[in-house]
């Protein structure tokens, strides 16, 4: 064995585990299995993109002695919560064991500087690679295969696979993760993205149509057979209803009479950077996590998330290409080609102003449509966050996913701060609208839509629907029934 390699630190005893029955240990669980550590955090959009390529991974090595754990090491505060990852890792799809490092000790331990990160350990239990940022399947498996080649030839491989058991999802509730919400001709669309599908109800909650058939796939057809991919934003004319169907990396359409789906952009597999590309044909473009959506005129606007920039695509012209930002991770403001934001997750419109839940950077941004210009309305930075109201310069919100407009107000999903805030027009105050912090009042909340005066709020984590009176600040379920 080359001197030089570093033994894999053992986890520290006192770590809270999610997925598995008992605790595991280096010495004693992954001594000879090949070991791939993931290192990421739930509120990032790279360590999403990194989680379907693990999830192949153990599907591809599934009789193999090969070990996935994953080792969330938070960013945000809310983050260091254990049922708050617990909920991450069923709104995930992740069966593979985690290790709860909210103080960042195993991070420490492994060296790691950046979400996300893979740390490769081989069968003897020496670290033999450290991998940061986005990895494709093809690459990894050679590099799994390298190491189990090693092992053999050493006679040190396990018997079998590691025997760990999924946490059981018991919550059985007709919407499952609710993401956003999208309020146009006296119906609500809610986008079920733990379910894969598009609800279509009255305000009142009577279910009036299901599209999607629940399982994650990207076909396009009738209503009841064509199927989506964890789809989050939702915009829609008189004929159509657009979803950002971000699981699939696509852009979808839903005919409002047929309730037909239709691809209108995207390949379905995740982009892999600004390359050069035909606008002409935007079903040849791989596209990055789209994310919110807007319409404005013939066009919509796109929040790419995995791309961190503001899309546009021509629904006459069928032209689709980026519009805002640079594609850097960053809070910068200036003119929307130079401007830079971090996983744009919502979108809204107050007359000249597009408004931006900027999440990464928990911030509102605004684009000036009159001078084609980036600004900030609060936020700061990608580590400035908190729970703080008040004036602009003093507000701390905390990874905000969805922004809407009322009369006279922005309306901001607080989601780590489990709050709907308000910002009014004029002095452009920031106070709490609903919710206390407690997760039985608003958990997660990721979606906005305003209707006659009310407010829409997506619950994503109580995996219900909420209509709350700006006036009272009561907040009431939408019981969905009829489907």
């Amino acid at each position: 064995m080359n001197p030089a390699l570093v033994h894999c630190p053992e986890f520290p005893r006192d770590s809270t585990w999610i997925n598995t029955r008992r605790p595991l240990s280096v010495a004693g669980d992954l001594r000879g299995r090949v070991t791939v550590l993931d290192f990421w955090a739930y509120c990032c959009i790279n360590c999403m993109h990194v989680l379907p390529v693990l999830r192949r991974i153990e599907e591809r090595f599934a009789k193999e002695p090969v070990a996935v754990i994953g080792v969330h090491s938070a960013k945000f505060i809310s983050e260091k919560d254990p049922e708050n990852i617990r909920r991450a890792v069923q709104r995930y799809g992740v069966v593979h064991p985690v290790v709860v490092d909210s103080e960042h000790d195993i991070w420490e331990r492994f060296g790691v500087r950046a979400w996300p990160t893979l740390v490769l350990a081989d069968a003897a239990g020496y670290v033999r690679e450290t991998i940061s940022g986005e990895i494709d399947e093809t690459t990894l498996a050679a590099k799994i295969d390298t190491l189990l080649d090693e092992g053999r030839r050493k006679g040190i491989l396990a018997a079998g696979r590691l025997d760990v058991t999924p946490e059981p999802d018991t919550d059985g509730t007709f919407l499952r993760f609710p993401g956003k919400v999208h309020v146009a001709g006296g119906l609500l669309f809610i986008a079920d993205s733990g379910h894969n599908r598009i609800v279509i109800a009255e305000l009142d909650g009577r279910v009036q149509g299901i599209v999607g058939e629940g399982g994650a796939g990207g076909h396009d057809g009738p209503g009841a057979q064509a199927s989506f991919h964890a789809p989050q934003g939702m915009t829609s004319d008189d004929t159509t209803l657009y979803v950002a169907d971000t699981g699939n990396h696509l852009l979808r359409a839903v005919d409002l009479t047929t309730l037909d789906v239709t691809t209108l952009a995207g390949t379905g597999e995740k982009g892999q950077g600004m390359g050069a590309f035909d606008p002409a044909v935007p079903k040849g473009i791989a596209l990055r996590s789209p994310w919110g959506l807007l319409r404005m005129g013939r066009q919509l606007l796109i929040a790419m998330a995995g791309s961190h920039q503001i899309w546009v695509y021509d629904t006459e012209r069928r032209l689709i290409g980026p519009w805002a930002g640079s594609g850097r991770e960053d809070h910068v403001d200036g003119p929307v080609a130079e401007a830079a934001f971090a996983q744009p997750s919502g979108l809204a419109q107050a007359g000249r102003y597009i408004l931006i839940a900027d999440s990464e950077i928990s911030s509102v941004r605004v684009i000036d449509l009159e001078d084609s210009n980036v600004k900030t309305i609060v936020g700061r930075g990608l580590f400035d966050f908190g729970d703080q109201v008040g004036p602009p310069e003093k507000v701390l919100l905390q990874h905000p996913l969805d922004v809407a407009v009322g009369e006279g107000t922005i309306f901001v999903a607080d989601s780590y701060n489990n709050k709907i805030k308000a910002i009014a027009f004029g002095a452009m105050e920031t106070r709490t609208l609903f919710g206390d912090g407690n997760p039985k009042t608003l958990y997660e909340p990721g979606g906005l839509a305003v209707a006659d005066g009310r407010v829409i709020v997506a619950d994503t984590n109580n995996h219900r629907i909420l209509s709350g009176d700006p006036a009272t600040g009561a907040l009431d379920e939408i019981r969905l029934a009829g489907e």
